[in-house]
């Protein structure tokens, strides 16, 4: 049986991740990949997106719309840089 990964590690990854180049912006599928890559798998996109979701009400994240790629791309903030520092 496949053991889950805590949302709370998976928040922390999303934001391990956008802070590896904070200036550049990240696809869903490359945060998916990304973080799976850091802990070694598991993580469903369901799960990447509620950790998303949970940053972004945070305001560890942010994301801004690429209309050209017509994707979504995601960037962390000061906030979340600082929230990366202490733990």
């Amino acid at each position: 049986m496949k053991q889950s990964v805590p949302l709370s590690l998976i928040r922390r990854e999303v934001r391990t991740v956008l802070n590896m180049r904070p200036g550049f912006g990240k696809t869903e599928a490359q945060l998916l990949e990304f973080s799976n890559a850091l802990i070694g798998g598991g993580i469903s996109l369901q799960e990447l997106r509620d950790a998303l979701e949970w940053n972004l009400s945070e305001r560890f994240i942010r994301s801004e719309r690429d209309d050209e790629a017509n994707e979504t791309l995601w960037f962390i903030t000061q906030s979340g840089i600082a929230q990366q520092n202490i733990r």
